[in-house]
């Protein structure tokens, strides 16, 4: 009966002690609440809210949406409160995800981001060694990153060469495996990847609509993607007049092409673009907050 007792007194603690913490939030709330600066907080916060945008989705093609941005009242209230009067700089967003985001959908093809900045993207699809580190040269000395889509077997035979991807902030994904879409081939590069690099691999690179690749990738839960612009010859003259925000800018490694390519990321960033990696690009992930 004693032992019963002294059970029902720890109870009765703990849910004193419980009921204090609720009953102490609850007045700490209410006094928030009609403080003069929550007040001003919940008055004004909708002028500088937005709403997310969705992903937009056309038969098996997909651009990414972009996230909106909500009011955090609390830590608001909280930085202004130390402040000591509101003040709008000081106001804590938080980003609310589409409903339709691109995050959901693995089989379709990501033809763009979404254009709500200026960035655009490289993309370099290799099945071979030969120019990669040409390519990675061009791109240190413009200051300037990238994403590789590589063959498994460059990967397999260039292992030095992949871990420096580490070190840098250009992307490393999968091509292919010997330009086949084996699928324990494939996955079999992609733990190469992770344990070159320390990086996941997140996208599957399609020319065109390849219903191989995009139901492996699928199946991987990986993205893929087609480019905006493919450009092969003339790579200079082909991308002027056709750049846009969101671009994803596929080029082919030749030696032509790579005496070009300095020319080509100059006028991507004097006409105002930003070059971004693949995933910077495609995250629906807002820049400010």
């Amino acid at each position: 009966m004693v032992k019963y007792k002294k059970i029902l007194e720890a109870f009765l603690v703990i849910a004193l002690v419980l009921f204090s913490f609720y009953y102490t939030d609850k007045v700490v709330s209410i006094l928030e609440e009609n403080d003069p600066i929550m007040k001003k907080i919940n008055e004004e916060k909708g002028l500088f809210e937005e709403a997310s945008i969705n992903a937009t989705i056309e038969d098996n093609k997909l651009i990414p949406g972009y996230n909106g941005l909500t009011v955090d009242t609390r830590a608001s209230f909280k930085k202004m409160k130390n402040y000591g009067s509101y003040n709008a700089s000081l106001l804590v967003f938080q980003e609310v995800e589409p409903t339709i985001s691109s995050i959901d959908y693995y089989d379709k093809y990501i033809i763009s981001g979404n254009g709500f900045s200026t960035s655009v993207s490289l993309v370099f699809a290799l099945d071979s060694a030969t120019y990669l580190e040409k390519v990675l040269n061009i791109l240190t000395d413009t200051n300037t990153v990238g994403t590789f889509f590589l063959d498994g077997t460059i990967i397999d035979n260039n292992k030095d060469l992949i871990k420096g991807f580490a070190s840098t902030n250009h992307e490393l994904e999968v091509l292919s495996y010997n330009n086949g879409y084996n699928e324990e081939l494939f996955k079999k590069s992609l733990d190469n990847i992770k344990i070159l690099t320390l990086k996941d691999g997140k996208y599957c690179y399609a020319s065109y609509d390849n219903k191989e690749v995009l139901d492996l990738c699928n199946k991987l839960n990986l993205h893929t993607i087609i480019p905006t612009l493919k450009l092969e010859n003339n790579i200079y003259t082909s991308l002027k007049g056709n750049l846009r925000s969101g671009s994803i800018i596929s080029i082919k490694v030749t030696e032509n092409n790579l005496k070009e390519l300095p020319v080509v990321v100059n006028y991507i960033k004097q006409r105002g673009f930003t070059l971004v990696t693949l995933d910077q690009l495609l995250n629906e992930a807002r820049n400010e907050k």
